[in-house]
This record gives C-alpha cells, sequence and structure tokens, in this order.
C-alpha cells in the first residue's frame, strides 16, 4: 500500500481584519500565536485511493468542499476525498456567522479563495504517494480528566483513537489521532490565532515519532469541551501533551499488524435532511450564510466508512453529540470493528447533530439557555436521518 503526506500553513494574515470563529462576533486577531495548517494523508492500494485532509479550522461548507474535490477529481476520478475540520475557536471565520455584526459576513473572501487554492495544492502534492506502507498499528485508549460535557455531564466519551502506518523497518510513516472535544481552552477573551490543544499533541507526537501527525476532532457535540480553569495556552499545552503521550503509549503496547492491499476499505453514502433552523434561514436571507437547499428545502450531505484492516472510522458532516457518536462505535464493533472513532465536520459543518428525543428547541432562541445546540442544528431530524444513513453503510 502506498501513502503520501503533504501539509501547508493556512494561517490567515493579520494586515486585514481577521475575525475569529466560534465564540461571539467582532472579536478580531490581534496576533498569530501558532499557525494554522491543512494536513493530508494519502493511500491507495491500486484500487482505492483515500484522501483526508484536516484543515485547523472552525469548519467549511459543502460548497466549498466541493470546489476542492471537483478540481482534485477532475485530474485524479477514482480518489475519495473527506476534508474535515478540526474545528478550533481560533482561526478565521471560514463560514459567515462571525462578523463584526449580525448582520454583516464575517468571511474575507480573498482568504477563503487562497485557501482552496491551498487545499487543492496540498492534496495534489499527496497523491505523489512517496512512502510504501507495510505495517498498521491502531488502537484506542480513555483518557479521562480533559474534557467534559457541558450539557450533559453524566454522557462522556473520553476515548482517544490512534493508528500508525509503518515502513518495513517499522519506521513510523504517520500517526493519526482522532479525540471528541472542541479545541477551545483558550476560550472567548482568546485574540490570537492558534490551533490550540491540537497544535501540541501535534508536535508532541512528531518529536516522538520524527513523522507526520494529522489528528481530527470526534463527536465533539454535546458540549464536549475542555475540562480547564483558566483558560490559558499552559492549559492548552498540557491537554495536548496528555493526550499525545497515553496515545503513543497506546501505541507501543499494541502489535505491529502487515497490511495488504485489501486492509484499505471504503464506502460513501449520501443522505437529504431538511434545514428547517429559523435562524439559519434568516442568515441565509442576511446572506451570512451560502444556501445549500434544493428546491424541496433539503441539503445533501453524507457519511463515509473508511476501514484501515479492523480500525474503522465513520466520518460525520458536523458536530455529533456523543450519545450518538457511541451508538455508532456499538455498530461499528457489532459489525466487526476493534478500534473504533469518528470524525467530525467532515465535508461539511451542519451544526449540531442531536437525539430527537433530546432535542428541544427553546422559545427564545436568542436565549437558549440548556438548549444552546438546538439553535445551531438545521433540525431535529438530523439525528436520526444520519443514524440511519450509518446503519444502512454497515449493511451494504
Amino acid at each position: 500500500m502506498k501513502l503520501g503526506y503533504a501539509q501547508s500553513i493556512i494561517t490567515p494574515s493579520i494586515e486585514r481584519p481577521v475575525y475569529l470563529a466560534g465564540f461571539g462576533q467582532n472579536r478580531i486577531a490581534e496576533s498569530i500565536h501558532d499557525d494554522l495548517y491543512a494536513r493530508v494523508l494519502a493511500l491507495s492500494n491500486g484500487k482505492t485511493t483515500m484522501v483526508l485532509c484536516a484543515l485547523d479550522l472552525l469548519g467549511l461548507f459543502q460548497n466549498d468542499v466541493s470546489d476542492v474535490i471537483d478540481r482534485v477529481k477532475a485530474e485524479h476520478p477514482n480518489t475519495q476525498i473527506v476534508i474535515a475540520s478540526t474545528h478550533t475557536h481560533h482561526g478565521p471565520d471560514t463560514q459567515g456567522l462571525w462578523g463584526p455584526d449580525d448582520k454583516t459576513r464575517g468571511v474575507d473572501q480573498v482568504y477563503l479563495d487562497d485557501l482552496k487554492n491551498k487545499i487543492f495544492e496540498t492534496v495534489r502534492l499527496s497523491l505523489a504517494l512517496e512512502s510504501q506502507v507495510t505495517a498498521f498499528k491502531t488502537a484506542s485508549v480513555q483518557v479521562p480528566g480533559v474534557a467534559k460535557n457541558a450539557r450533559d455531564p453524566e454522557i462522556l466519551d473520553n476515548e482517544l483513537t490512534v493508528m500508525q502506518f509503518l515502513s518495513s523497518d517499522q519506521r513510523p510513516l504517520l500517526t493519526l489521532m482522532d479525540f471528541p472535544c472542541h479545541p477551545e481552552v483558550l476560550w472567548e477573551e482568546n485574540t490570537h490565532i492558534s490551533s490550540d490543544y491540537p497544535g501540541y499533541l501535534r508536535q508532541r507526537v512528531e518529536t516522538q515519532t520524527e513523522a507526520a501527525c494529522i489528528f481530527f476532532s470526534g463527536a465533539l457535540g454535546g458540549m464536549m469541551t475542555p475540562d480547564v480553569v483558566d483558560h490559558t495556552f499552559e492549559e492548552a499545552q498540557e491537554m495536548g501533551l496528555r493526550l499525545a503521550d497515553a496515545g503513543m503509549a497506546a501505541l507501543r503496547k499494541a502489535d505491529g499488524l502487515a497490511i495488504s492491499d485489501q486492509d484499505l476499505r471504503y464506502k460513501h453514502l449520501p443522505f437529504k435532511a431538511k434545514l428547517q433552523n429559523p435562524l439559519f434561514k434568516i442568515a441565509i436571507r442576511r446572506g451570512l450564510l451560502p444556501d445549500p437547499r434544493d428546491n424541496r428545502g433539503q441539503i445533501t450531505a453524507e457519511v463515509n466508512l473508511i476501514q484501515f484492516g479492523d480500525g474503522w472510522l465513520v466520518t460525520v458532516p458536523g458536530e455529533l453529540l456523543p450519545k450518538l457518536g457511541l451508538q455508532i462505535k456499538d455498530k461499528l464493533r457489532s459489525a466487526g470493528a476493534r478500534v473504533t472513532g469518528i470524525i467530525g465536520l467532515a465535508n461539511d459543518e451542519l451544526g449540531y447533530i442531536l437525539p430527537k428525543e433530546d432535542y428541544r428547541y427553546p422559545l427564545n432562541p436568542l436565549n437558549p439557555k440548556d438548549h444552546y445546540e438546538e439553535t445551531m442544528s438545521i433540525s431535529k431530524h438530523i439525528g436520526p436521518i444520519l443514524m440511519e444513513a450509518v446503519d444502512d453503510l454497515l449493511s451494504t
């Protein structure tokens, strides 16, 4: 099996106003603490070529993701591509809701166009597939005490999923890590561009392995948020290092298994869901958000199943609540997976994806209290529709 990797810096210049996404409006970047990256892993067994791209961004909508994917497929038509965001709350607004006020779009179109060009070029570089993979390790480990569920404290997923691809001499070629928690250690007062804890995690892993590390966020809805006190860079570093060390320890205990071309498998399933959120409709009318609806008011999204031997990943197009994330992991294990993970915010950002039984749209969405997630979700139906799509994906 062939492996390729490439990365590029996607940090915006602060010579022009950069509206930081993820908390309140009009939060303008004052400095760059650490760079943001596009990191791309490509794998090919000669029949299936799989590209996984992780962006240090809050999220990208499907129309922008499709612009990149269409360009790649024009050159590599048989390539399957997943472009996911880590959901850092300290990068530029790439969606539109975090501008100077509730009537002004926060996206810098010049930056967004340049971003898409950089992602495309980085994917192209990864598809050179310069390394030969002969072995593979995968493991999962519970890492308690770094994250909490601010919405439903009793529902918690502390599982860190790790995968590592090895050369013939057992040298690491790339390490993949996946954890379900918002990259928002630094909180709303921060005005410095940063990848938050994933940046420290990657740096630690790369120092230890002398190979690339790519990080994805899992089912981080709910709100799965860092369990910190002061929201400092020191706490972000501590969280990143703790996760990195736990993941590396788990890999050291894992057996390195020979990997063949048959160990890479991929399934893709599109689905439709109606956009019913009144706040999103207002934002579309004001021009803050693009309109993704067809003539029936529906959005087309997708789920994907990626299998590396007995390590299975499911991608979802938004912020899945951990209750549903845990259910998906159970489904994967029942279908034959040993190690499971979820890649969130993949090929779209539909907001929060809630269980239907837990969905309560607030009477005043501008003061939602305990039901903020509902005000940032396309509808109460997206959860069951997505779970049905995952069931269909596993049954085909």
